[in-house]
């Protein structure tokens, strides 16, 4: 009786075939698959965007601050901007990025046993280690570090991104408190940021950090430059590329929310962008 069957060669011959494919598939899987999540991204930051104009409508066209501390700085009860925009949405999921769900934001002063922010969130609140709050955006603060531009020294004039010059409003009760810009004030809404992808250390968007703000401009910017044209080479850079806290983390791209509350996906950003100044 005559036995068929593949020879060895044969059997190697189509597991370099299958292996040569998997090799050409496999990446343009995983690029469509990203493609996919920064979708979904685009998706929350768009319901985000919408969020900040109502909070800022419901105030008196007063955009929502970085962070908020009634009773004295790093004293309960301790506020982000999530929380002030949350009942605007009621998910905490539009807080996340799908690209990475576990960087975290994560800060116990002022929040962990506190009663205000447990009566919001229930015990233990989320944003402490106990309940890390999933996090991809950060508020786009932007003090202006430049010595030049910012003269104040006490540093109150020098809020030049979203954050109003003076963070403290006696008048509010507030002895701490980073007030946001007047709608007025923001001179291009649809091209400042509010919001940006952000990723607190350099290189890393997987983490746990306490930050909730790109706070210094332009360090914490993906730019090397200041609005008035003076170059800084501080801040995150990466294979010589700066990227500051700013995370590209959709095969390059970042996703933004801007003032007026639409969103768009960018490579670059330009330093018009994070002031709220016609520059």
């Amino acid at each position: 009786m005559k036995r068929t069957g593949f020879t060895l060669i044969e059997l190697l011959v189509v597991i370099a075939i299958i292996a040569i494919l998997a090799a050409i598939l496999f990446p343009v899987f995983a690029q469509a698959r990203e493609k996919a999540r920064a979708i979904s991204c685009l998706s929350n930051g768009k319901q985000l965007g919408l969020a900040f104009r109502m909070y800022a409508q419901d105030f008196d066209e007063q955009n929502v601050g970085s962070y908020s501390y009634p009773n004295t700085w790093g004293s309960c009860p301790m506020f982000i901007w999530a929380d002030l925009i949350h009942p605007y949405v009621k998910n905490v999921q539009l807080f996340a990025c799908p690209s990475v769900p576990e960087r975290r934001f994560v800060r116990d002063g002022g929040r962990a046993g506190c009663a205000p922010v447990i009566a919001m969130w229930g015990d233990p609140p989320l944003g402490t280690t106990a309940r890390p709050w999933s996090m991809g955006y950060l508020l786009n603060e932007a003090y202006n570090d430049d010595p030049i531009w910012c003269s104040d020294p006490t540093g109150l004039a020098c809020y030049h991104g979203i954050v109003a010059r003076s963070e403290y409003d006696t008048a509010l009760g507030d002895t701490t408190m980073d007030m946001g810009a007047a709608d007025a004030e923001v001179e291009e809404p649809a091209n400042t940021f509010v919001a940006v992808d952000g990723a607190p250390d350099c290189g890393t968007s997987a983490t746990a950090s306490s930050t909730a703000a790109l706070f210094r401009y332009p360090r914490d910017t993906d730019v090397t430059v200041t609005t008035r044209g003076d170059t800084s080479a501080s801040g995150c850079f990466i294979n010589g590329v700066k990227h500051g806290r700013v995370g590209k983390r959709h095969t390059g791209t970042f996703n933004a929310i801007f003032a007026d509350g639409h969103m768009k996906a960018l490579r670059q950003s330009t330093p018009a962008q994070w002031t709220r100044y016609a520059d």
